[in-house]
């Protein structure tokens, strides 16, 4: 009998969608910053009220993946602003799909 093979590589492109997407305030962040560049304290307040430094971590982390980035203006007063990146304006209609289907099935829905 022959066993069936599965993927592996299928199985590491999910793991890496998780690792960006399964955090509580990871889609909260994407879609603060979905309207264009947004300063640190406005996306903690759009996020949700994030602690500062949760934010703080999931912005660097994010950074890292090449889902955000950082732009630092050199003025006086300095100030810094977060914008997705292509890539994590890819993200955003799978964000919206598991919106809607949370809408669908989440919320105590049963049936």
């Amino acid at each position: 009998m022959k066993k069936k093979i599965t993927k592996v590589k299928n199985r590491g492109c999910v793991a890496f969608a998780t690792t960006v997407l399964g955090d509580k305030w990871t889609p909260r962040v994407l879609f603060a910053l979905a309207g264009g560049p947004v300063r640190f304290c406005a996306l903690q307040q759009e996020a949700g009220g994030v602690n500062p430094r949760t934010l703080s971590q999931r912005v660097v982390d994010l950074e890292e993946m090449g889902i955000i980035s950082k732009i630092v203006y050199q003025e006086v007063p300095p100030h810094t602003e977060y914008a997705l990146t292509k890539m994590g304006k890819d993200l955003l209609p799978i964000l919206k799909k598991m919106a809607a289907w949370s809408e669908k099935y989440g919320h105590g829905k049963t049936k």
